[in-house]
């Protein structure tokens, strides 16, 4: 299958920048990348916790047969030893993925776009302090006012101010080690 293949080389060349000494920024076109991009931060941070952008959950174990789906991206991330997941702007989640994310809840915190209006930022991202932080932004993640050209546009989702505050107060109190950006 090309798709591991493909995730192998990216932990290869992520790896080539970190041991660089430089910030990855990575931008896909295809929010699968995380699964690849994600693992050199795994081995380097045994504390690391992920910040994810999405109006999809993606913690399907695999969708059409592929087990590294952008619906199952963050099913992927947490096949790693991470404690923390922090999702904001969720909008979909399939019938499918609310057992794992039940069973998960002790590493999962979903903040819904639905409740937007009442996020407080500095609450968002307590769990993250003193962290290195993983920022998985998927575009769709946005308002689809704002995003209109993606493959699954999902209405009610984070506004540009909303993402910036969440970041901006995630960078006051954590080590943010790389953003990765996929559809």
């Amino acid at each position: 299958n090309s798709v591991p293949k493909s995730l192998n080389q990216l932990e290869k060349i992520t790896e080539q920048v970190l041991s660089a000494g430089k910030f990855p920024l990575i931008l896909g076109g295809e929010h699968s990348i995380t699964a690849g991009s994600i693992r050199p931060f795994v081995k380097r941070y045994p504390d690391l916790a992920i910040l994810h952008f999405d109006a999809h959950a993606d913690l399907r174990d695999g969708y059409d047969g592929e087990h590294y789906s952008h619906a199952a991206a963050l099913r992927r991330v947490m096949d790693n030893p991470i404690s923390t997941l922090i999702s904001c702007g969720i909008r979909n989640i399939s019938a499918g993925e609310v057992p794992y994310l039940e069973a998960n809840k002790h590493r999962i915190t979903i903040h819904f776009g639905k409740d937007r209006r009442s996020w407080d930022a500095k609450k968002i991202v307590a769990p993250l302090k003193g962290r290195p932080v993983f920022v998985t932004f998927d575009l769709d993640g946005f308002d689809s006012s704002l995003m209109q050209a993606t493959g699954t546009p999902e209405p009610g989702g984070v506004m540009w101010e909303d993402a910036l505050d969440i970041i901006r107060e995630a960078s006051k109190i954590s080590n943010i080690v790389a953003i990765v950006t996929g559809k």
